[in-house]
């Protein structure tokens, strides 16, 4: 009994990859104490090989053997002496926590066109060609227009979108309405509603099974000649 207990997978070694199961990680344990370092690398060849086989999903990625050397370094401890053909990243790097994402803070002014439309009226205010910013213009009003009845329901008018670029552009884009070509239309755009369940269907098919159990159980008592 003492020795079924001190066997507990409690009790062991925790698993530090486990999709590979604890026979990979004893195998590499063992190839930590093989002293040749030659004999080292070569168990390791057979060990990718292996480990391959009981994770074939691997294969789909192109660097595939480059993760399952990675995998056998991670779980050595980033111990193992062997002459990789990759190069082994030490575990400051694989325990790094990445770097924060710089979200942005500033508010929308209009937020049923989104903060990439911002985006996009900043790089027109820096085209110097007249013509090519008057066509990046138009397609962005045009986006603007399509944004706001889809969203908005509501139609904008070419002075709107004027006055609300000039907003955007913070006075760098001076247009008039009429200067504004607005294509793509939208106005056939037909939004769709919530789903709602059926109950006239339901508890007409209700109606429908309790009918039909009835005239079961009335056929019970009627008596056939």
């Amino acid at each position: 009994m003492n020795t079924l207990q001190n066997d507990y997978n409690t009790q062991r070694q925790p698993l530090l990859i486990a999709e590979y199961g604890r026979i990979v990680q004893d195998y590499i344990n063992h190839i930590q104490s093989i002293a040749d370092k030659q004999e080292r690398t070569q168990w390791v060849y057979t060990l990718v090989n292996v480990m391959a086989t009981l994770n074939p999903e691997i294969k789909l990625q192109l660097n595939y053997k480059e993760v399952l050397w990675g995998h056998i370094y991670q779980i050595s401890g980033y111990k193992l002496d062997v002459d990789s053909p990759y190069e082994l990243k030490p575990a400051e790097v694989k325990t790094r926590k990445p770097d924060e994402i710089g979200y942005q803070t500033s508010g929308i002014r209009f937020r049923f066109y989104g903060r990439n439309l911002q985006k996009m009226v900043d790089q027109v205010t820096l085209i110097e060609d007249a013509r090519l910013r008057q066509d990046m213009v138009n397609l962005i009003a045009s986006f603007m227009y399509n944004s706001c009845k889809i969203w908005n329901n509501e139609n904008l008018s070419n002075e709107v979108i004027a006055e609300h670029l000039t907003i955007l552009s913070k006075g760098k884009l001076q247009i008039e309405g009429s200067e504004i070509t607005v294509s793509a239309d939208a106005s056939n755009f037909v939004q769709r509603r919530p789903f709602k369940s059926n109950n006239n269907f339901r508890k007409n098919n209700n109606n429908n099974n309790n009918k039909n159990n009835k005239n079961r159980g009335s056929g019970k008592n009627q008596r056939r000649f």
